[in-house]
């Protein structure tokens, strides 16, 4: 990955092939916890986006191919309830939609209120992102082993930010980091695995699990993210 800097326009970064692969992924698996599926998420914008469509047609795709998401007796997520295979940690899900009181009367009802808002405006963040991440095939170089350039644009760099802090949020349940001490020890241990190790890069590490995977995902979206960030404050501060 290469850091965001300022751009006329947005900010321009970079990505590997591999890289943007794993990241996509990531953004795939999020959107699906959140009840909805990236291809179908992509037809919906299109479709929006060009004013093409039956209504009744496209009323009728709001209730095929996006299940509910419910939870398993054992407290985890799944959009089948016959497939108890396809289950979603729970506890990703209560830091993707966590509770907006501690009361948990008033909390059940702000839910009913505004969860699908909220989970519609995730979604759209995520899809996003995960366009940004796929150029056209005219844009795109292939699967190149050397990071191609990302652009996003000033309109588009809040909804990168947002999904990155999601998906983020999501290796965090799965890793078992609960504060910025955690955070900090799996951030460390990610240095290990990649380039910036103050080692040399032919003594890294290999990564064996997929623990070790995921480790590395979150050290590199989180400063991926943050070079994001300080490339959007800088701009701004830039008037």
């Amino acid at each position: 990955m290469i850091g965001f800097r300022i751009a006329r326009g947005g900010f321009v970064g970079g990505i590997a092939g591999d890289e943007r692969e794993l990241v996509a992924g990531l953004a795939r698996d999020v959107v699906y916890m959140l009840g909805s599926d990236i291809e179908y998420e992509i037809a919906r914008r299109d479709r929006e986006e060009s004013g093409d469509g039956d209504y009744f047609a496209a009323l009728e795709e709001e209730f095929v191919g996006v299940e509910e998401r419910v939870l398993c007796e054992d407290g985890e997520a799944e959009n089948d309830p016959d497939a108890p295979g396809d289950c979603i940690p729970d506890d990703a899900l209560t830091r993707l939609l966590p509770d907006m009181s501690e009361d948990p009367i008033l909390a059940g009802e702000l839910r009913e209120l505004s969860e699908d808002s909220i989970v519609a405006e995730k979604v759209a963040h995520l899809l996003t992102f995960y366009e940004g991440l796929n150029p056209s095939a005219e844009e795109s170089g292939g699967e190149s082993p050397a990071p191609e350039k990302i652009f996003v644009s000033n309109e588009d760099a809040p909804a990168w930010l947002a999904a990155l802090n999601d998906i983020r949020l999501v290796l965090a349940s799965r890793l078992g980091v609960y504060d910025e001490e955690t955070s900090e020890s799996v951030y460390t241990r990610s240095s290990l695995f990649t380039s910036h190790s103050p080692v040399g890069r032919e003594d890294l590490p290999e990564i064996e699990t997929s623990e070790d995977m995921l480790v590395v995902l979150y050290g590199m979206l989180s400063w991926w993210q943050e070079s994001l960030v300080t490339a959007v404050i800088n701009k701004r501060l830039r008037g």
